[in-house]
């Protein structure tokens, strides 16, 4: 007589909840894989804005010239302006990619607005206003400039009127929404070194 003997309702039931309880953990280690995966790319594309917007700046901070220029109405306008919330200033190498004729040398701002940082450039160094700009951060709540001079003291503002002397370091500090304070410091061009006199 053969003892076959196969499983019961019970142990069916029981198997099939053990393997449901093991999916579902399986389900949850993938679902948070995942959550982890976003969270990372999204942590990725913020660093790398960031990182794009102190590259931006660093490049032209560290290619400031002593240069005035001209206004709309024709007025002398200094080499270097800067307030609490924004700067413009004169650099250098910003001939065109396309090899179409643009100056060596163009006027640059940074300011806050519409809750964006902003970088605008002049279309023509002497006569004309800053664009509107590009965007380089957004939700952008405030943002707090100082300038430190050859002796090492900060400012809120800047102007290079006399002799268009240029600050030696600027600090940006953007406040953005539900963020952590970014600050950032960057140091301009060295100033030009007068050979002495014969």
């Amino acid at each position: 007589m053969n003892d076959e003997r196969g499983f019961t309702l019970v142990e069916m039931l029981v198997s099939l909840s053990i393997f449901a309880a093991i999916a579902a953990m399986g389900v949850g280690l993938l679902r948070s894989s995942v959550d982890t995966q976003d969270a990372v790319q999204a942590r990725l594309k913020t660093m790398g804005g960031l990182n794009r917007v102190r590259a931006v700046m660093a490049n032209d901070l560290a290619q400031a010239v002593q240069r005035s220029t001209r206004g709309v109405s024709g007025e002398n306008v200094p080499a270097f302006l800067g307030s609490s919330t924004g700067f413009a200033f004169v650099h250098a190498g910003a001939g065109a990619g396309d090899g179409s004729p643009r100056p060596d040398v163009e006027r640059v701002g940074y300011a806050l607005t519409g809750g964006e940082w902003r970088r605008a450039t002049q279309p023509m160094l002497d006569g004309t206003a800053l664009s509107d700009g590009d965007r380089l951060a957004g939700e952008v709540a405030s943002v707090a400039v100082r300038y430190r001079d050859e002796h090492g003291n900060w400012a809120e503002s800047w102007t290079s009127d006399p002799d268009d002397r240029l600050p030696r370091a600027v600090e940006v500090r953007l406040t953005r929404a539900g963020r952590a304070l970014l600050t950032m410091l960057f140091l301009t061009a060295p100033a030009a070194v007068q050979a002495p006199a014969p």
